[in-house]
């Protein structure tokens, strides 16, 4: 049974680099598509004739993403849904029927709180597929490209699952594996002097050890998997933004499906939602 994607739409800039973005994988994967569009009725009026104009326009921009879509080139089937409610609900509900989920991120105060934005955080916290946040593509002359699939090692469960999910997609598409340990000597304020050469060695030391067994055994069932191993010296978020700018794909894990609070998608894959260095898929636990 072939996969099917749900790639969130609103005809915006950054959507559009979503939508071309999962229409790309979509084809290489052989997966079906299906648009969906929101139309937030959290201010709207709940009368019969608003919310029935509010639907009408939601189809109309369906069918103008539908036909973009198609325009494209993309060979595989497309389909649309357009409803009116709120829209971190609907894409949690969407996301049963669905093997990913694909959204686009915007910036700035122009789409604060909107479909999108700070929601697509909100989304990748309850979703019940893996997904894909999206941010607007940047040239050359922006930021350099690192080919490459990076994903961060702690010895967490949500981490091993991020990990297998890399090192597939690595092999798949024939890049290399950054994977990215982060670690930091305890720090008490007025006491860093504690802190000996010696004890710095010892730490990495055990920080050596945590990513060899987090990558353990990807060479034997990749064989031509590229793996590179990085230890940095800082906070996990700006190590994985840091490594990951200008990336193919980062690759973050969540805590599961269980409410809206950040804490469930867990403060790590938050906060690099929020930074967004490169196209970012969350993974979801077993």
């Amino acid at each position: 049974m072939s996969e099917k994607f749900i790639i969130g739409v609103d005809g915006s800039e950054q959507s559009r680099a979503a939508l071309d973005w999962g229409l790309r994988r979509a084809g290489e994967r052989g997966a079906s598509v299906e648009l969906m569009y929101v139309t937030d009725d959290t201010f709207l009026s709940e009368s019969v004739a608003f919310v029935s104009e509010a639907q009408k326009a939601s189809d109309e921009m369906l069918a103008a993403e539908c036909a973009y879509a198609k325009r494209s080139g993309f060979a595989g089937s497309v389909t649309g849904t357009a409803v009116v409610g709120h829209p971190v609900t609907e894409l949690e509900q969407a996301s049963k029927r669905a093997d990913l989920l694909v959204l686009g991120a915007h910036s700035g105060s122009r789409f604060a709180g909107t479909f999108f934005g700070t929601r697509a955080v909100k989304v990748a916290a309850v979703a019940h597929c893996p997904v894909a946040v999206i941010p607007k593509p940047r040239t050359a002359e922006e930021v350099e490209r690192v080919p490459g699939i990076v994903v961060g090692v702690d010895g967490s469960e949500p981490s091993k699952r991020a990990i297998a999910v890399a090192a597939a997609e690595a092999s798949r598409a024939g890049v290399p594996l950054i994977a990215v340990y982060a670690w930091m000597p305890p720090l008490t304020p007025g006491l860093e002097y504690l802190w000996s050469e010696d004890l710095i060695a010892a730490q990495r030391s055990a920080a050596e050890e945590a990513i060899a067994i987090g990558t353990a055994g990807l060479a034997e069932r990749y064989p031509d998997l590229e793996l590179q191993r990085k230890l940095v010296q800082a906070p996990p978020v700006t190590a994985l933004v840091e490594a990951a700018t200008g990336a193919d794909l980062l690759v973050v894990g969540s805590r599961g499906h269980g409410g809206f609070s950040r804490l469930l998608l867990g403060s790590v894959s938050h906060g690099v939602l929020q930074e967004l260095p490169c196209p970012t898929l969350v993974t979801r636990a077993e």
